[in-house]
């Protein structure tokens, strides 16, 4: 009986940490980042597909696109709950698109160089 004492004691004196906090920063800023254009550029949509169709994730575009990640800012700040709501349904898979997502970087055009 004395672990189970114990192990009861700890249960009486828990408190559950109030989460609202966290939920309210991604709330703020998925709405700072939605706020932005309305309707994203036909080349960031490109880019999108790009960077989708690089990890082998390009299944997911149309539905993120219906649900207002049309730019590549919005794609940076994508959390796993906003593609839970696009139907990434599996961790890694979310990991892999966020991670892509921050870590791409889109190329320079040639047009903007001057060779003389």
């Amino acid at each position: 009986f004395g672990q189970r004492d114990k192990i009861m004691t700890a249960f009486r004196d828990y408190k559950p940490k109030k989460s609202s906090k966290s939920r309210s920063r991604s709330r703020s800023r998925r709405s700072r980042s939605s706020s932005g254009s309305s309707s994203g550029s036909g080349d960031d949509k490109s880019e999108i597909k790009k960077v989708l169709k690089g990890i082998d994730m390009d299944k997911y575009y149309k539905e993120m696109i219906n649900k207002d990640f049309d730019t590549l800012k919005k794609c940076k700040d994508l959390t796993h709950s906003d593609l839970r709501g696009v139907g990434v349904a599996l961790f890694g898979q979310r990991d892999k698109i966020m991670t892509a997502f921050r870590d791409y970087k889109p190329k320079k055009s040639s047009k903007s160089r001057s060779r003389s």
